[in-house]
């Protein structure tokens, strides 16, 4: 990164820790931190993983604050908005700045869809205890099924580039960004998963190409999810804000760091970091959340239906010549 552009990263970081700490003062909140700090702790983790891999800071926030902390699942997930706006795009803006490549025309047609996905869903998709978790744990599950038939399954060499001038390969990005987007208004992620599954296994994108675009990708949607719930909805609670505050400082530099970190890694690194994290939640998910033969069958069914999808998807892969 040249002189230039650190000093444009840490006039951000000043701007924002600034008003943080105008904020913190006027609402004299210091104290909250003897109450909050195991959310802050959570989140030094979580945004290293939002900015190193192509699972957001809410991957980390959504299942350890619903099984854990035992927080609601509607306020995970909008925690996973307000604290991904700024920890993703500050991760954004070190990819920007350190010349990282992107697919800048994938971003923009996945958003676009993706907000009219997430609008839909916030007004339409509502659903009950404890069903956002079991969402959340079957997109990772899918999302580490993927991952081991797309590295291991797959031969050939990833691409770097990708053209939108056809409707086989616009279409099922903007498809894409819409049922993420979707998924993305019941759990605070999503959209960049499977993004991520959709560059990687049917366009052949690297991976180290495609995960700072779902980054990106991620960081912008949340703008638009604490948007939406902070004046149009209007139902961010106090104790969300507060755990927001206490959150700001770790990850304005976490998820930076993460992003710098993706790309020096190795590719398998984050494969085996991203599988990790998912076993780890699935287990989880089995202790906490009650298993009865219906949520077990959902379970099943989308690992299946979503093993089906990838064959076809390799399929097409391979119609293309990638």
């Amino acid at each position: 990164m040249t002189r230039k552009n650190l000093v444009v990263y840490f006039l951000a970081v000043f701007t924002i820790l600034l008003a943080w700490i105008f904020a913190m003062d006027r609402l004299e909140w210091w104290g909250m931190f003897r109450e909050t700090w195991p959310i802050s702790l959570t989140m030094v983790f979580g945004s290293f993983i939002a900015g190193a891999t192509a699972e957001g800071g809410g991957a980390v926030a959504f299942p350890v604050f619903t099984k854990l902390f035992g927080i609601a699942s509607e306020d995970a997930k909008i925690f996973s908005f307000m604290i991904q706006s700024f920890g993703m795009t500050m991760a954004g803006l070190v990819i920007y700045l350190r010349g990282i490549r992107v697919l800048w025309n994938v971003i923009g047609l996945a958003l676009a869809a993706g907000i009219i996905g997430l609008v839909i869903g916030e007004l339409f998709l509502h659903l009950p205890e404890p069903y956002p978790k079991l969402v959340f744990t079957i997109t990772a599950v899918v999302f580490g099924v993927f991952l081991v038939i797309n590295r291991w399954r797959i031969n050939g060499h990833p691409s770097e580039k990708l053209s939108l001038n056809h409707y086989k390969v616009w279409l099922p990005v903007l498809l894409t960004g819409f049922i993420g987007g979707m998924v993305s208004s019941v759990i605070g992620v999503g959209i960049d998963m499977l993004i991520f599954v959709l560059l990687t296994l049917l366009f052949g994108i690297n991976e180290k190409i495609s995960t700072p675009t779902t980054v990106v990708l991620m960081g912008l949607l949340s703008v638009a999810g604490f948007f939406w719930h902070a004046h149009v909805a209007g139902d961010i609670s106090p104790d969300v804000w507060r755990y927001w505050m206490s959150c700001i400082p770790i990850v304005i530099f976490g998820a930076p760091l993460g992003a710098w970190a993706c790309d020096k890694i190795q590719r398998d690194h984050l494969i085996y970091l991203l599988i990790g994290l998912i076993i780890l939640d699935f287990i989880t998910t089995l202790w906490v959340v009650p298993m009865d033969k219906p949520r077990v069958f959902l379970m099943v069914l989308a690992v299946l239906f979503s093993t089906s999808l990838f064959t076809l998807l390799i399929k097409g892969r391979n119609k293309m010549g990638l």
